[in-house]
């Protein structure tokens, strides 16, 4: 009876054992798929973006035929094609094959082909120079494919978590590096900026392990978890014999990349031809002296928004914060001469219109929390659980700024203090303007002339007789860009149609000629 009974309790401790790895394979499976799943999600996000989808629209077709070479893969003959081609890379990192490669490198080259003729198009523009940023510090170049698996080369790209930009850098890690982040701007959707932070960020991870594989799995996880990994492996040394001991998310991570850096090397032999993606290469950068926002310098130079932001990423609420120091601008090149011709009137269009919302930002980024008359002060109470970065997050604020807000020394709160966090901007009246009397004369005219009596103080200071154009009379207080918006022009247009060499040195009384839309 005692035989029966452990041999029982041996087949049920046996059975049990299967049932907890089986469990743990799937839990293992579920956690797979979750990381392609997020894979999938940055990709669609980039795919997304303006300029990806126009010229994507424009593409009939993305695929060429398969090469010989891939024609010859079948499931018997997946593995050792993927592992000759990886080893003819001759890269110095150490790009090892696995089942969880192979699924990676099938995600980018034979599920994914959309996706990755956009990053191929994309690459083409982000690559070169991201490679000489590299080259600089004596790194791999091949270390950029790493944004791929991060944002799929979408520079605005946010998770979850918080991480920010081409190369995701969170918050903290950013301030390390060097790169500022506030109300306007952040620095962490500057690919230029970023790259550079992230070059240093992996010297200085490789520096610590001595191992690609596990340098570019810190800066997935952290460098914490990745010498916790190590201590639990026995001391081992690369990644392959660290792996099982990592974050499972981590665990996928740098076979993420070895799939993505396949797909960037052997994309034509799986009929993938990169998408052909226009981001202006022809670009100048000029530091503006003064804020402004991306509309004002859409509307005075006519140029489609979504190219500004294209080219300037790092601002985040459209606006150029040149409060008290100069920012740069990026443009196409021939934009750049005509903003320096026309800037004091891109500073001075609708500017009320632009900022006047935006004063509990400038507010904050200036430390001028007192405008008697144009504001009015935002309270918060700090409730039980409320830390200083989760408030200041909640209003769009840095820590920093809430702290200069409220004069704070430390970042320590007390439930129930109330925190300054915002102004809530209140338009002062406009001034009556010669335009303004103008009109108001003309309706008491109209008012008190009899039926069909045309009224007798109405001033001319339009002349609508050429079919072409009509000629106006610049008044008292007008400058061009206002005379622009009033006929539905921009000051371009009408700059070029007069032959203005200085659009701001109009004079009371000069006859402009504003072309008429046909």
């Amino acid at each position: 009876m005692r035989k029966t009974t452990t041999i029982f309790v041996l087949l049920l401790l046996l059975f049990s054992l299967q049932l907890v790895e089986a469990q743990n394979d799937t839990t293992s499976q579920l956690e797979d798929l979750r990381y392609e799943e997020l894979l999938n999600s940055e990709m669609n996000k980039m795919l997304d973006l303006w300029y990806v989808k126009r010229e994507m629209a424009n593409s009939h077709s993305i695929l060429n035929k398969f090469s010989d070479d891939h024609a010859e893969i079948t499931e018997t003959t997946m593995d050792s094609i993927y592992t000759k081609r990886l080893k003819n890379l001759n890269s110095v990192i150490q790009l090892g094959y696995s089942p969880l490669v192979c699924n990676y490198i099938n995600l980018y080259a034979n599920k994914r082909q959309r996706s990755s003729s956009a990053i191929l198009g994309l690459a083409q523009y982000y690559y070169p120079w991201m490679m000489e940023i590299f080259d600089k510090y004596g790194l791999p170049e091949e270390l950029v494919y790493i944004t791929i698996i991060e944002s799929s080369l979408n520079p605005v790209a946010v998770s979850k978590a918080g991480a920010t930009g081409i190369w995701q850098f969170m918050y903290q890690t950013g301030k390390i590096y060097g790169l500022e982040v506030n109300s306007f701007v952040d620095d962490r959707r500057d690919p230029v900026k970023a790259t550079d932070a992230a070059a240093r960020h992996l010297r200085d991870l490789y520096n610590i392990f001595g191992d690609w594989g596990l340098a570019i799995s810190a800066y997935n996880c952290g460098a914490g978890n990745v010498k916790k990994a190590i201590y639990r492996s026995g001391g081992k040394t690369n990644f392959w014999e660290v792996k099982q001991f990592l974050p499972r998310e981590t665990q996928n991570y740098f076979p993420a990349f070895i799939g993505a850096y396949y797909m960037m090397n052997y994309y034509k032999a799986h009929g993938i031809t990169p998408a052909k993606i226009s981001i202006p290469t022809s670009v100048d950068t000029v530091m503006v002296k003064k804020e402004v926002h991306f509309e004002q310098i859409s509307h005075v130079l006519d140029i489609n928004i979504d190219e500004i932001k294209t080219l300037n990423p790092q601002y985040k609420r459209n606006v150029i914060p040149a409060f008290d120091k100069p920012f740069p601008l990026k443009l196409r090149s021939n934009d750049i001469i005509r903003f320096l011709a026309l800037q004091d009137s891109i500073y001075k269009y609708e500017y009320d219109t632009y900022f006047g919302p935006l004063q509990v930002y400038v507010n904050a980024y200036t430390g001028k929390t007192d405008a008697p008359g144009t504001t009015k002060k935002k309270w918060h109470t700090v409730k039980s659980g409320e830390n200083i970065t989760k408030i200041a997050s909640r209003y769009g604020l840095s820590v920093e700024e809430l702290k200069k807000m409220n004069k704070l020394k430390s970042n320590y709160l007390k439930t129930g203090q109330k925190l300054i966090v915002g102004y809530t901007y209140i338009a002062p009246p406009k001034p009556a303007t010669p335009s303004d009397s103008i009109g108001t004369a003309v309706t008491d005219s109209l008012a008190t002339s009899p039926p069909n009596t045309p009224p007798s103080a109405k001033p001319s200071v339009t002349d609508s007789s050429h079919p072409d154009y009509i000629v106006h009379t610049v008044q008292k207080g007008e400058y061009l860009a206002l005379i622009a918006k009033k006929y539905g022009t921009t000051v371009a247009k009408i700059a070029s149609y007069n032959h203005l060499t200085n659009v701001n040195a109009l004079k009371v009384g000069q006859k402009l000629k504003i072309p008429k839309n046909k």
